[in-house]
């Protein structure tokens, strides 16, 4: 399964900034951990984000809001 993640910033400009191989929810984390918290001891990621919601319209889609930025994942 491919994910991709996207960043949405406060002037509205999405960016497309990684493609996990795995399913939406865990490549958001993945991404946030990595990218965000510099954090690649993938062993000890949470199952979940505090904030972390998956969308009411779109299934296995994930947002997460970061400073200015939502993160969404998507999958491909």
């Amino acid at each position: 399964m491919l994910s991709l993640i996207y960043e949405l910033n406060s002037e509205g400009k999405i960016s497309k900034k990684a493609e996990y191989t795995c399913n939406a929810k865990q490549a958001l984390i993945n991404y946030y951990m990595q990218f965000k918290k510099k954090n690649y001891n993938t062993w000890d990621y949470p199952e979940t984000l505090t904030g972390m919601r998956e969308s009411p319209n779109k299934d296995n889609a994930w947002y997460y809001d970061y400073n200015d930025l939502v993160i969404a994942s998507y999958p491909a």
